[in-house]
């Protein structure tokens, strides 16, 4: 980064002299120049742009800190001179207003006290009077709105007790129709159907996906009496019209196993992330 440039102001504004701060540091040193002079300093961004100018001693780096202290001392004590003129200035003014305004303040609150007084108790009773007329006024209306009130309340009661039944009945057309609806998208997409064996008097499974994406399915095995065995194979069904869009059980078959009577096979959606996609799907041999 350059150093700053410091230029010395002459009495009519001109620039005199030109140089870095150790240059300038050597004229004062040699009383050159003095700790009057007016500087400006080029290229320092955290102080000041081309036109700013100070004494030569609000500079430390070219008059010493010595310099620069007194200067910040003399101000200090030149805002404290003015400070303190200002508070006694302020504390003569106060005093003389004082005087002068406290007698007439005195007499004129008094009388302005007595007027308020007197315009106080008429508006008080001005004001008991309307009040009076006013709740009789009340009274009356209120007996002649409330024998209308108590019909219109009654058959508002009787129009929202109807309101609600009928939205009651329609939620439960909604709620009957979501609920179809959320069966009918999580409808496992594939085709469940039996054939005897050829080896033996056992039953086959053959499923077919019916869809047009790939499906990850579980394949688990149940008994007669309905409860799961440890027989649960891997099955992926590619897209349909693909060669293994239909996969079938037995012997050398995705699915090596043969069903007897009454067992059950369940195909569940296990695809990473979307296993609650499908609901699982369940077949019982015949």
């Amino acid at each position: 980064m350059e150093p700053p440039v410091y230029l010395l102001k002459s009495r009519s504004g001109d620039t005199l002299i030109q140089g870095t701060a150790e240059q300038l540091a050597g004229w004062f040193k040699d009383q050159r120049i003095t700790s009057k002079d007016e500087l400006s300093r080029k290229g320092w961004v955290l102080y000041e742009n081309d036109q700013a100018w100070a004494l030569l001693e609000a500079f430390p780096e070219i008059s010493g800190p010595s310099a620069h202290a007194r200067l910040r001392l003399r101000q200090q004590r030149n805002l404290w001179i003015l400070a303190g003129a200002s508070v006694l200035a302020s504390l003569g003014l106060l005093l003389i207003a004082s005087a002068q305004l406290l007698p007439a303040y005195d007499a004129s609150r008094q009388i302005a006290e007595s007027a308020e007084a007197a315009r106080q108790a008429e508006l008080k009773e001005m004001q008991a009077i309307t009040a009076k007329q006013r709740a009789q006024e009340i009274t009356k209306s209120a007996r002649e709105e409330t024998e209308d009130h108590k019909q219109k309340a009654q058959a508002a009661a009787q129009k929202l007790a109807e309101q609600v039944g009928k939205n009651t009945q329609l939620l439960g057309v909604v709620n009957g129709l979501e609920a179809q609806l959320e069966r009918i998208q999580k409808t496992m997409p594939i085709v469940v159907r039996w054939r005897e064996s050829l080896i033996n008097k056992n039953q086959v499974v053959v499923v077919a996906n019916t869809s047009n994406e790939t499906l990850k399915l579980l394949v688990s095995v149940y008994d007669q009496a309905g409860v799961q065995t440890k027989k649960q194979y891997g099955l992926v069904l590619d897209p349909v019209g693909l060669n293994g869009s239909v996969k079938e059980s037995g012997l050398g078959e995705s699915i090596a196993h043969y069903f007897k009577k009454g067992e059950t096979v369940e195909f569940t959606y296990v695809e990473k992330g979307k296993s609650d996609r499908f609901n699982p799907v369940k077949s019982s041999a015949p």
